[in-house]
């Protein structure tokens, strides 16, 4: 009886080398536009990268268990079973590559970007190609490591160990300086009422509850809604009076403020796609902007509802009805160019502050492209603490300063 590649006796890393076959390898020298050698040394590179992040990882009980869920909930066994077209730039490449990017920033944090411009020097390939590269090697390993902990019944513990005990050689296999740039672990994003970025002790970023760029509701962009409400609340006065009743008040304020909030208008953008949009959002003012033929570029929005989940580049739920409007907007216009910039407050170290804000922008580009929007036509920026508009020493000021913006530079 055959016995299975993942329960013979081999390295982690030779399982994942072993399917980046020289088929594989041209199909992502395709996908990148760099030779065919350059291409398999920056897989060679990004698999023992990945696997230094998850080695850092499970250096904790609660990284080992954050580990075996992403496993779990990923389903990458489809990656494993069928390399060739993870990489082969189809549908599966395009799905693969969004999630991806997220794993990376599970896995990383704030070090991502550092992370993959080091697998470019390696490979001697662009960022760009060395970011799309990594992001398919990340559910590749992880469906690797999949298969290896199903086949040898390995639970949190037993995959952590599987990782820690090939560590060295993990490390001696991947870019040169990569475990001092890794150190500790992850780079820890703090909440709100702390800072936020990496904490000067080594401490878990499962701990902590990372704050978003958006905006908060008492900035310029976030009272948007006050005229509605306004005129909700004149509208629900009136109607207590013609019902003979009368209103109370702090109830009346509440559904007042929560109907304007709610209200929506449809818009009909050109090729007939109709949007329902709140007066005052991003979406609403792009689309009238982007339709009136006297307006000029440049002019920048910032973004009011765009929030992150903890320590990584996913949008959270709610946040994606921001940007799937934002790409039918821009695939109805497709002349348009738009830049996108990530900022954030003058708490924590500048360098992890530019780096956090370019991931950020870099995430809304690559959901945007995923849907359809031509990647040439997005650049992304992270500037970081730089250009606040409000001063950082009070934390509405700070709030007003962690911003996502997009500037239409071209129409």
């Amino acid at each position: 009886m055959a016995v299975s590649q993942y329960l013979r006796q081999g390295s982690l890393l030779d399982a994942v080398r072993s399917h980046l076959t020289p088929d594989v390898v041209r199909g992502a020298s395709s996908l990148t536009g760099e030779s065919e050698s350059s291409t398999r040394q920056t897989l060679n590179a990004a698999a023992p990268s990945v696997l230094s992040g998850l080695t850092n990882m499970v250096s904790s009980r609660e990284g080992a268990g954050n580990l075996t869920n992403m496993i779990r909930s990923g389903g990458f066994g489809s990656a494993v079973d069928n390399v060739g077209s993870l990489f082969a730039g189809g549908s599966a490449t395009t799905n693969m590559l969004s999630t991806g990017q997220q794993l990376l920033g599970k896995i990383f944090g704030g070090k991502s970007s550092a992370v993959t411009d080091a697998v470019a020097r390696t490979g001697g390939v662009s960022g760009a190609s060395a970011s799309k590269l990594m992001a398919l090697a990340a559910p590749l390993v992880l469906g690797v490591l999949g298969k290896r902990a199903t086949e040898n019944k390995l639970d949190s513990s037993g995959l952590a160990n599987a990782l820690l005990s090939e560590k060295s050689d993990i490390a001696a296999a991947a870019p040169s300086g990569l475990s001092q740039l890794l150190g500790s672990g992850p780079s820890v994003v703090a909440s709100n009422i702390t800072r936020e970025t990496e904490l000067s002790s080594p401490t878990r970023l499962e701990h902590f509850a990372e704050r978003t760029d958006a905006p908060p509701a008492a900035t310029a962009g976030g009272m948007r809604w006050l005229p509605l409400a306004i005129a909700a609340l004149v509208g629900l006065g009136l109607l207590f009076f013609l019902r003979g009743r009368t209103p109370n008040v702090g109830d009346t304020t509440t559904q007042g403020i929560n109907a304007a909030k709610n209200a929506v208008e449809s818009i009909t953008l050109p090729g007939g796609t109709s949007l329902s949009v709140a007066p005052g959002s991003i979406n609403y003012e792009l689309a009238h902007f982007l339709g009136d033929s006297s307006a000029q570029a440049p002019k920048t929005f910032v973004f009011d509802n765009l929030n992150f989940e903890t320590a990584g580049t996913q949008l959270t739920p709610d946040s994606a009805p921001t940007v799937n409007n934002l790409a039918s907007i821009l695939k109805a216009y497709p002349n348009v160019q738009v830049l996108l910039v990530g900022y954030t407050d003058n708490t924590g170290a500048p360098e992890a502050n530019q780096t956090l804000s370019l991931n950020r922008a870099n995430a809304v580009k690559g959901m945007l492209t995923n849907q359809g929007v031509e990647a040439s036509r997005i650049s992304t920026q992270g500037l970081g603490q730089d250009r606040p508009v409000a001063p950082n020493d009070t934390e509405d000021g700070r709030a007003r300063n962690r911003r996502t913006e997009l500037t239409v530079t071209n129409k």
